[in-house]
């Protein structure tokens, strides 16, 4: 599985405000993480409209996350950046369908449905943990470290 580049993109920019812990403007952000400048600031207001990051404008202005990194999830970033497809309810098989459309139904639901709660369990801050060596249990809340990948 691959994330889309805005996710992808998007990730990148909020791990980097999440390391820095400062405001930092778009064009470091966008220098530091090889994501196009134009490209971060379309990003960026997703983000902003999600609550995930504060924008501050003019000559000093930049972004800066909006919470502490151990209160935004991957779920989180995953749904603000993918906003150019509107989540919509599947529609369940009608009554009446086939037993195999209503398992193929019931199992994409329990698929998708899992997958939200596995990126829910993971925050920047286990991800900077990661990056830092550390590899969080996001089940017990315990920490140890590991060698970097």
């Amino acid at each position: 599985m691959h994330f889309k580049a805005s996710v992808e993109y998007g990730m990148r920019a909020v791990l980097y405000l999440a390391e820095k812990g400062s405001i930092c403007s778009s064009r470091e952000v966008a220098e530091e993480m090889s994501i196009p400048r134009d490209y971060l600031i379309q990003l960026a207001q997703l983000l902003r409209n999600a609550g995930i990051i504060h924008a501050r404008p003019g000559k000093n202005g930049g972004y800066i996350l909006a919470k502490d990194p151990s209160e935004i999830s991957m779920l989180d970033l995953f749904n603000a950046l993918q906003n150019d497809r509107p989540r919509t309810e599947r529609k369940e098989a009608e009554e009446g369908a086939s037993a195999l459309l209503q398992g193929i139904t019931a199992a994409c639901s329990t698929i998708e449905r899992e997958m939200e709660e596995y990126m829910s369990s993971i925050t920047l801050q286990n991800m900077i943990d990661r990056i830092h060596g550390k590899e969080s249990d996001t089940a017990s809340g315990s920490t140890r470290s590991q060698a970097p990948a």
